[in-house]
């Protein structure tokens, strides 16, 4: 079974507009249109919307890679000004072409450019209509030590999960206990972020990245920020993920709040973010 990042969820104050936004400009079909039942709301933490409608959204090739829960009550806010999930990396064939070809609901905050890292990867941050940040790549070439994958589709699947912490060691110590790697440690430029802050674009970061299976990846960008307040936000909610079996003890022991419910476990990270573990 495939391992590494499953799917993402999103939570929207509006299910229909997001599903027509994805569908109309980044070429992905609804896959299904039900209601959140309480396993899964349970595994995701959400109990009090159980039977609320959500649409399981699916690429180009038929694999349903996004869930989008309505909830009329979040609160749509850029997710650059609080700890947790930042952003979806989605893998992308021909990035220029296709944010070129944006418009409302989303906003490119950016215009497609080659990342510091490696200029055969190439990225466009947009801005998605319930305020969930979608990094949207190309990779041109592999790019050791990192293990990256390569699409001809429009659009793939979220290949890396993005969040901010104000204590990169915590949480890069959190996920090398998840993923069963340490990864690598490094300092880097993050612009999208630079804007959001009112900083120079130069401004660099603290900043972890721990591989997964599946050619699928975690990154871990430290900022500071202030408290923020304890809503639910819409946007990026959750990350979907099917890994080797890992002891609960070490997960607690690692920094993770650990809630068991049938055969998934829902976890909840030191920066606040969210993910929903299978193992197999």
């Amino acid at each position: 079974m495939k391992q590494g990042i499953l799917h993402a969820t999103l939570i929207a104050p509006d299910l229909q507009q997001v599903c027509d936004a994805y569908v109309g400009q980044l070429a992905m079909q609804v896959h299904q249109h039900t209601t959140l039942d309480a396993g899964d709301a349970a595994a995701l933490g959400l109990a009090d919307l159980v039977g609320v409608p959500l649409a399981w959204l699916a690429n180009s090739a038929g694999e349903p890679v996004l869930r989008v829960i309505e909830d009329a009550s979040a609160v749509v806010a850029e997710p650059m000004f609080r700890h947790g999930w930042l952003s979806l990396e989605v893998l992308v064939g021909d990035i220029d072409t296709l944010a070129g070809g944006l418009h409302a609901p989303f906003k490119v905050l950016g215009p497609a450019a080659n990342l510091e890292l490696s200029d055969a990867i190439r990225a466009a941050q947009v801005l998605g209509p319930c305020g969930e940040l979608l990094y949207l790549t190309q990779i041109k070439a592999q790019v050791p030590p990192f293990d990256l994958p390569m699409t001809d589709a429009t659009v793939a699947n979220t290949f890396i999960g993005v969040m901010t912490t104000p204590d990169r060691e915590a949480s890069q110590r959190a996920w090398s206990a998840l993923l069963g790697a340490k990864g690598w440690a490094f300092d880097t430029r993050i612009t999208v972020l630079n804007r959001a802050y009112g900083k120079p674009l130069e401004g660099r970061y603290p900043v972890a990245v721990v591989p997964m299976p599946g050619q699928c990846m975690v990154e871990i960008d430290q900022v500071e920020l202030p408290a923020a307040a304890n809503l639910r936000h819409a946007g990026q909610y959750s990350l979907g993920l099917r890994l080797p079996a890992v002891d609960d003890t070490v997960l607690r022991e690692a920094g993770w709040a650990v809630t068991v419910t049938a055969e998934r476990r829902s976890l909840r990270g030191p920066a606040g973010e969210h993910v929903e573990l299978l193992v197999g």
